[in-house]
């Protein structure tokens, strides 16, 4: 079963501004904009053969 978690995130004015035009535009709540686009980017670097695991990068 996926279960959802809250995270809380602190943006420049600027960047949040530009996201919650963006969000209006397309019709949604910025929140699912944001989850879009993390999931997006997770995906493109996954895809890239980027792969995390338990050891920080040294």
């Amino acid at each position: 079963m996926n279960v959802s978690k809250r995270i809380q995130v602190t943006l420049p004015d600027r960047l949040a501004d530009d996201l919650q035009r963006w969000a209006d535009y397309d019709g949604r709540p910025l929140s699912n904009l944001a989850a879009f686009l993390l999931e997006k980017i997770v995906f493109e670097a996954k895809s890239k053969g980027v792969q995390w695991d338990d050891q920080k990068k040294e």
